[in-house]
This record gives structure tokens, C-alpha cells and sequence, in this order.
């Protein structure tokens, strides 16, 4: 999901790029304005030879200024000029003294400027309906003072203007572009070191506090990461202080338990009639609560957070079934349930007690779940072609759990609707929880001949 402020690349190249883009607009109007001026200027020179031309030729044929040939003359000299240029169109007036034309275009008259006397004036107009450049040349010839009025449209000098627009504008497109390139990979290669650190930061499992490393990082970053590294100590240490806290109540809670259980029991023995049944079933009360507070300080301890801490070892699963199978053979029997077991080799790295718990649930689980005479079988051993590493199952011919309820069992305190009560709703939970913290993959599937339940625990390749 993209950040409502987008990244910080966008960002940078977004605040790089309206500059660059209103540079090139003002770039853009000031070539286009300079390239107006000069070809307003390059007008003004050509107008301005124009007049001195048609000037110059007056005082060559001042003895025939006043033929009536003269304005004719100035006509066929003004046409000899036009045909050098095709692109725009030339008039011209002359005017006496006494503002008399002697040659031209009478028209022309309202665009001569009064107020040139010694100099050229010029001056952009309308001259029906089309945008002139007319220039006013006073001159005194031998005929007395005379005005020569040019006028030329401006279609050279504007596309003179474009064509300067044309040959700025894309190379400037070019070079911004070129430049947003260059910058991207930049800022791509300057902001590298914090893609390391995402990119560490999000192949870390949940559990893992350790300090991120300071090497081959700029000085911005390093006081955020330094900052995280102190969260990570706070947390290592909250973390330890209640795995201690948990330790010291598993073992605070179990003390009183067992004295109690133990003179409940010599109570039962002693009494008698309905005080004997009500004892007893104190003690049943006694022994489920005790059941479930070790459960619950388990699930606790086997959290993310509190496993954090535990310091995994290469664990024997051969040997973890053997001390399992001395501690439940007892339960079984007095269950009437028949516990087998059958071991292959098989190593794991992981935390003892962590797999003691949960090869206890399952086998808890089992036995509680099978019928008087049932069978409990107990296996571990490793595939040596299979994507995963060792596993170990606990298979049972009871009841089962039909495959819809699979992925409900692993959640706390659910029960298959039906169950035989006794159970707490946490220990497939608890069998989750110390998957998830080795890596393991947690299966459930029916028993041998499709009776009953199997529950099998994948662990991962060691690396």
C-alpha cells in the first residue's frame, strides 16, 4: 500500500521537477522575447534602408520630383525590393512639405508619426487588420523637408521568433528530462543504505531483538538507528523481566498446587460419605486448575515477545519421546489407553523445554480424547527428500475433528462443539505457538483408517 505522502524519492523528484519545469518556461520566454527584439531590430534596419533607398533616390531625381512619373518610379523601386522578400508585404507613402504625396499608398497617411523630425520613428500598427512594422524616416531632400513612411508585416519576425521557440523549447525538454534520469539515479544510489535497512528490518523475525548493525551507514540515518537499537534494548530487557516473572510464578504457583492436591488427597482417604465425594471432587477442581495455570504460564512463555530471550539448541527428538514417554506411560495406563512409541533419528534446533510442552499437549490431548482401550502412537523422524527437515506426530484413534474445525482448534480456547470436557481450549494453542517460534509447520489430518486424529509438526532443514 503506498503511503498517503507518497516516498521520499517521489517527493524529491516531485519538488525537483515544477522548478525545472518553471525554468523552462521562463527560459522558454525569455529566448522567445530576446528572439522578437532581435527580429524586430533585424525589421527595423531593413525598414530603415528601405526609407533612406527610397530618399536617396529622390535626390538622385530631385529635378524630376515633380514629374508625374515620380510616384511610379518610387512604385517600381518599392516592387524591385518586394520581390526579395515573399514572406511579407512592403508599402510606402511619401509626403511633401505640405503633405502632398508624391508616392505611395495615400492610406498610409494616418500611421506617419508627427513627431519625427531629425530621427527614424518606429511603431507596431494595424494596418487593416494586419500587424505592421512601420518606421516614419524624416529627410531633408533637395526639395525641402520630405517623410518617407515604410510599412511591412510581421510575419518573418514572428516566425523567426517560433522557429527560436522551436529550437530551444525540445532541448531544454531534453535536458530536464535528462537531468530527472540522472537525479533519479542519485537519489536511488543515495538512498540505498535506507533500502538495506527496510530490507534487514523486514527479514527479521518478530522475535528477533538484537542491535542493528552501524557499519556502511550515512550520518542521517545513524541517529534513527541508533534510537531503534535503545527500543530494542528497553524491549530485551522487559522481555527477560517477564520471562523471569513467568518462571518465578510457574514455579510459585506450582509449590502451593501440589501442597495443596497432596493433603486434599490424605483428606479424601480419611473421610467418608458425602465428605469424601465432596473432596473429591475438590481435588478434580484442584487438579484442573492447576492443569490450566501451567498451560496458560506456558503459552505465555512460548509468546514471541518471551521466546525472544531462549537461546536455541540442536535437540534430539529420540530423546525429547523418551523422557516423554516416562512421563506419560503412568497417565495412559490410568486412562486405559494403550501409549506407544516409535522413533527414528532426528534433530532439530530449538528450545527444550519449549518441545517438551508441546510433544506434552499433543500427547495430553490424545490420550484425553481416546477411548478406554485406544491407541496413542508416538513417532519421529526425518525425510531426508522432502522440502522440510525432522517432524514428529502424535496419532490417536478417537473421536477426530472434522477438517472444517482444523484451523479453528489451533485458535485459544476453542473446543470442538461436542468434546469431552476437561480440557481447556489451549493446548493446540500452545502446540501453535511453539511451531511458530521454530519455524514449523503444524498439520492436522485423520487417523489410520481415516479414524481418529493426527497431528503432525514439520520443522525446517537446519542451514
Amino acid at each position: 500500500m503506498t503511503p498517503r505522502f507518497g516516498t521520499l524519492r517521489g517527493r524529491l523528484l516531485q519538488r525537483l521537477w515544477w522548478p525545472l519545469l518553471a525554468v523552462l518556461l521562463l527560459s522558454s520566454s525569455y529566448e522567445y522575447r530576446l528572439a522578437l527584439d532581435r527580429a524586430r531590430d533585424d525589421q527595423d534596419l531593413t525598414l530603415s534602408r528601405i526609407a533612406i533607398a527610397l530618399a536617396s533616390r529622390l535626390d538622385v531625381d530631385a529635378d524630376d520630383a515633380r514629374d508625374d512619373d515620380m510616384g511610379a518610379h518610387l512604385g517600381r523601386t518599392m516592387a524591385a525590393m518586394q520581390r526579395t522578400d515573399t514572406t511579407d508585404r512592403l508599402l510606402f507613402m511619401v509626403l511633401d512639405n505640405q503633405h502632398g504625396l508624391i508616392g505611395g499608398d495615400a492610406k498610409l497617411a494616418p500611421l506617419a508619426d508627427a513627431s519625427a523630425t531629425d530621427q527614424a520613428i518606429y511603431s507596431d500598427r494595424q494596418v487593416q487588420g494586419e500587424a505592421m512594422r512601420v518606421v516614419t524616416f524624416p529627410h531633408r531632400s533637395p526639395l525641402g523637408p520630405i517623410t518617407v513612411v515604410v510599412a511591412e508585416t510581421t510575419h518573418r519576425r514572428a516566425l523567426r521568433a517560433q522557429r527560436v521557440l522551436l529550437d530551444t523549447v525540445p532541448p531544454n525538454l531534453l535536458l530536464i528530462g535528462l537531468a530527472l534520469v540522472l537525479v533519479r539515479t542519485g537519489v536511488r544510489r543515495a538512498m540505498a543504505p535506507l533500502d538495506r535497512l527496510s530490507e534487514s528490518m523486514a527479514r527479521r523475525a518478530p522475535e528477533d531483538l538484537s542491535a542493528l548493525p552501524l557499519d556502511r551507514l550515512p550520518g542521517e540515518l545513524l541517529p534513527v538507528v541508533r534510537s531503534i537499537n535503545r527500543l530494542m534494548k528497553h524491549i530485551r530487557t522487559s522481555v527477560e523481566a517477564q520471562q523471569a516473572f513467568l518462571s518465578n510464578a510457574a514455579h510459585q504457583l506450582r509449590t502451593p498446587l501440589a501442597g495443596v492436591q497432596t493433603q486434599i488427597e490424605l483428606a479424601v482417604r480419611e473421610a467418608g460419605g458425602t465428605q469424601q465425594q465432596r473432596l473429591s471432587n475438590v481435588q478434580k477442581a484442584l487438579q484442573r486448575m492447576g492443569h490450566t495455570t501451567h498451560q496458560m504460564l506456558a503459552l505465555a512463555r512460548s509468546g514471541p515477545q518471551a521466546a525472544s530471550t531462549e537461546d536455541f539448541q540442536p535437540i534430539d527428538l529420540q530423546l525429547l519421546l523418551e523422557d516423554a514417554a516416562s512421563t506419560w506411560l503412568d497417565h495412559a495406563l490410568a486412562a486405559g489407553v494403550d501409549l506407544g512409541f516409535e522413533t527414528q533419528p532426528a534433530t532439530v534446533r530449538g528450545s527444550d523445554w519449549m518441545l517438551h510442552e508441546l510433544l506434552g499437549n499433543l500427547i495430553d490431548n490424545a490420550i484425553r480424547h481416546s477411548p478406554k482401550d485406544g491407541r496413542v502412537t508416538v513417532r519421529c523422524g526425518c525425510d531426508a527428500d522432502a522440502d522440510t527437515g525432522s517432524w514428529l506426530a502424535v496419532e490417536d484413534d478417537g473421536p477426530g475433528i472434522p477438517p472444517d474445525e482444523h484451523s479453528k482448534v489451533l485458535e485459544r480456547f476453542y473446543q470442538v462443539p461436542g468434546a469431552r470436557h476437561g480440557g481447556t481450549g489451549l493446548g493446540l494453542a500452545i502446540v501453535r505457538e511453539v511451531a511458530m517460534r521454530h519455524g514449523a509447520q503444524v498439520t492436522l489430518d485423520s487417523g489410520p483408517n481415516g479414524q481418529g486424529l493426527t497431528v503432525r509438526v514439520r520443522f525446517p532443514k537446519p542451514t
